[in-house]
């Protein structure tokens, strides 16, 4: 019995060992992936802002660049009180100051603001920078996040930056990034302008 379950253990130690090791994904071919995702969900989902359209939509991207992956140290605020930021539409929208991130692009420190809705339900991240208007949309662009309440610190990855609904469709109302978020230094990164 001793012999019979020495010689499976073997044998399953050879079949982990000859099984294919699945390749883990580039930097390059993550971005791509999600990308992909993004162009699938505009052109058939019900809920993309180009639903209805009768032609393939292409987003525009400028290419993956790793360097505009950083990493950000929360600095958190205590009471911070509320901000009223301007829309697409006119309608103003309140939320709550819940943190700053501070990083480095090029060795240059800059800071974002990050904000939570009314109801702190979820985080807002927009933000500027002088792509606008000319390579991106005019009204800023926003990067999803989330962290805990114990994280110091967070990846910031702007090659992930894409445009609000409003860029696309005009019945969405996009709030535009706090006078905070407007930041000095051109992202060459994520989604450019919709042509």
């Amino acid at each position: 019995m001793r012999n019979k379950t020495y010689f499976l253990a073997v044998c399953m130690l050879v079949l982990v060992a000859c099984e294919p090791k699945q390749k883990s994904l580039s930097y390059e071919e993550f971005i791509t992936n999600d990308r992909n995702e993004t162009h699938e969900f505009m052109n058939e989902s019900e809920d993309s802002p180009f639903a209805g359209a009768d032609s393939t939509i292409r987003l525009n991207y400028y290419p993956p660049n790793v360097s505009f992956k950083v990493i950000a140290e929360i600095e958190r605020i205590e009471k911070g009180g509320q901000l009223t930021l301007g829309t697409s539409d006119g309608v103003p929208r309140i939320y709550n100051k819940h943190a700053f991130l501070n990083f480095e692009l090029d060795q240059e420190p800059l800071r974002l603001l990050v904000l939570k809705g009314e109801d702190n339900d979820g985080l807002f991240l927009g933000f500027a920078d002088l792509t606008n208007d000319d390579t991106t949309y005019g009204g800023g662009r926003y990067i999803n996040l989330n962290f805990s309440d114990q994280a110091d610190k967070i990846t910031l990855d702007f090659n992930l930056a894409y445009n609000p609904y409003c860029e696309y469709n005009a019945k969405y109302s996009c709030p535009l990034p706090p006078v905070e978020n407007y930041l000095k230094v051109a992202i060459e990164a994520g989604e450019k302008l919709y042509k």
